[in-house]
């Protein structure tokens, strides 16, 4: 374990490979959640209406891409600091609930509402979850929900600007790689500052 919060959660080679393990952990995480979740989804759909089905497809989906993610962050965030036992855990809940709750409040809410009515439901499960099982490990556990759904949301709009840009499939590798990478890069930002506000 690193005794100084700053020094275990900055610094290059910690930047880079936090980077690189999440863009390696979307990329196959995403690519095993997503089949999986369309499976449990038609499952669910067979026996409940098409809200609780979309909700198992979000949920299935999100809690396995970003628990791939944070499987991947925790073996850099391992040795590092007292809660990374926790950050897989909290990151896949919290992945889940925004996923289920996004996909369902699509499902229930559409056509008439527009799209940022249910990443609002989605984004406010995420912070609400990961704030929670966090809370008594990290002192500003609320603003670091905050910052990682942020992180979330930026790297759904900046990957999918790219894929229409360059033409790759949202189920791609490629897609998810570059995901990740961007997912990564926001969160170890905030996790930096997050070490220096606290020293």
């Amino acid at each position: 374990m690193v005794a100084d919060l700053e020094a275990a959660l900055t610094g290059r080679l910690f930047r880079v490979r936090w980077i690189l393990a999440s863009a390696v952990g979307m990329a196959v995480a995403a690519a095993l959640a997503r089949p999986l979740s369309y499976v449990v989804g038609e499952a669910v759909g067979g026996i409940l209406s098409d809200i609780p089905a979309e909700a198992a497809v979000g949920a299935v989906a999100g809690g396995g891409a970003l628990g791939g993610v944070a499987l991947a962050q925790w073996l850099v965030l391992q040795r590092r600091v007292p809660w990374a036992g926790r950050w897989p855990a909290a990151l896949a809940l919290a992945g889940a609930a925004a996923a289920a709750a996004g996909f369902a409040a699509d499902e229930a809410l559409l056509p008439g509402a527009p799209p940022p009515v249910p990443l609002a439901f989605g984004a406010a499960a995420f912070v609400l979850v990961h704030w929670f099982l966090l809370r008594e490990q990290i002192a500003r556990a609320g603003w670091l929900a905050a910052a990682t759904a942020g992180a979330f949301l930026v790297a759904a709009a900046a990957t999918a600007g790219a894929g229409a840009l360059v033409g790759f499939e949202n189920e791609s590798p490629l897609f998810g790689a570059l995901f990740g990478a961007v997912y990564g890069w926001i969160t170890v930002l905030a996790l930096g500052r997050l070490a220096r506000d606290s020293g």
